[in-house]
Order: structure tokens, then sequence, then C-alpha cells
């Protein structure tokens, strides 16, 4: 264990050179309790980490083989690296989850189209890892799930899910009916299937499109079909994250 004094010792310069994007093609930085309980629980390597002195006893607790580098600095020398004030005063260094291979997507999967929010993004994580969605697809267009904020929003559960990024998701999606998927859109549009009158009868893939614009037209018109979640016509939509969650537990019920 080796303190740290200025915030410009090489011994946390990732800490530093991450801390805007938080993911390169290499490590990427994570950050909260919860995250730090996943990474120990699913043995995740962890080359270093930086945390306040009242955090030490934590990873004691909660690491039973501390093999790597732990270095300590004052609150306000934390704040200075997180850029942030409200923080948990805990920061690790891991290797970049790898993306999966097309074949190896499994069962029903979440597909996300232009998705741009950390938070969203974290909280389908979540969501999907609670409801037993073992596989997320994303597009060029959508945030990568890898960011720190994505990894703290999701509670580390990024760790139980396995990501494809797509290149081409028409094409992706057109495998996939071929591979005998039902490509499921979500839009609140006239000729939509209300969510409460579907039968889920065999693997799904459930499209959530961009915040702002919805599933893009081109994977619309090829889906099988179109859902929508029956809501009070005052509200114009639901928030990406809360229409996802009413989904997943409408798919895991029936």
């Amino acid at each position: 264990m080796e303190k740290i004094n200025t915030i410009d010792d090489k011994k946390i310069q990732e800490f530093i050179s991450l801390r805007q994007s938080n993911v390169d093609d290499k490590y990427v930085v994570v950050e909260s309790k919860n995250v730090f309980k996943k990474l120990f629980e699913n043995k995740i390597k962890i080359h270093k980490v930086f945390v306040t002195t009242e955090n030490i006893d934590f990873i004691k607790e909660n690491c039973k083989e501390i093999d790597f580098p732990i270095y300590t600095g004052s609150p306000s020398l934390m704040k200075e690296i997180v850029g942030y004030k409200i923080h948990q005063g805990m920061l690790a260094l891991i290797d970049k989850p790898k993306y999966i291979n097309f074949e190896e997507i499994q069962g029903d999967v979440f597909v996300l189209n232009g998705l741009t929010s950390p938070e969203n993004i974290g909280s389908i994580v979540r969501s999907c890892a609670a409801f037993n969605i073992h596989t997320l697809i994303i597009d060029e267009k959508t945030c990568s799930p890898f960011i720190r904020r994505c990894i703290r929003v999701s509670t580390g559960n990024i760790f139980n899910i396995n990501v494809y990024k797509s290149t081409n998701l028409k094409n992706d999606l057109l495998q996939l009916q071929k591979n005998n998927y039902k490509i499921l859109a979500t839009a609140n549009q006239e000729n939509a299937i209300s969510l409460q009158n579907y039968t889920f009868t065999q693997k799904s893939a459930i499209i959530i499109g961009n915040e702002g614009f919805g599933v893009e037209k081109e994977i619309l018109a090829l889906s099988d079909t179109i859902l929508k979640i029956d809501i009070n016509e005052e509200v114009n939509s639901l928030n990406a994250s809360i229409a996802a969650s009413i989904i997943l537990y409408t798919l895991k019920i029936v």
C-alpha cells in the first residue's frame, strides 16, 4: 500500500488519462462499492486500485486475494481525479471486457439502436441481468456500456452480460430472423400491438430506440412486430430504460 500525494504521480496516470472517456482499447476505470463487489465475485483481474484510506478495510473484507497494488490518497485528491465531488472514494483499473462474436449470441436478447445516455444504458443492463437476459446487442451509434458511468449505474452487472457490437445492425437482425428469432421493435404508433396483448412464443430480439427519435425507420421496417406500452395519451413516451424494464418483466412472466 502506498500513499499518493499529487495528481501528477505516474502510478495513477491511467485514472487521469481515462477520466473523460473512461474507455480505450485496453483498459477501463470503474468505481463504487457495488461495482467492486462484482469485480471480486467474478474474479475479474484488477491491475490497481486507488482509494481513500477509509475504504481499505472494505477491500480487505470483500476481496479474498489481493494481488494488485493499492494506492491511497486524500478525499480532495480523489475528487480532483474523479472529476466531481460526490463519489465513494474508490477506483479500479481493469481490462476492458471483450465483445462477443455474432455466433455466441444466445437466448432472448435486447438490442440498443442509437441510445446515447449512459444512465439509460446502465439501467437497461441492470434490468437485463435482473431478468436473466444474458446478451445485449448495441449498434455503432450507441454509447459504450463499458464507460465508467454506465458500469456504475449497472451496479457492475455489465460483468454478467455478454455484449455484441454490431457494425451493420440491419444485416445482423436479418440473420437473427434466419436463426428463428422474432424481431420486436418498440414504438408508440398506431399500427403497434399493445404489449399486454402480445404473447412471446419464441426467441426474441427486442429493440429499444434512441431516446429522442426512437427506432430507426429501416429497422422498424424489417421488424416482425412493433410493440407499444399502453400509457396515458397525455404522456408522449416513457424513458427508454423504464420501457425496457416493463418489457423485460412481461417477457419473463409469460
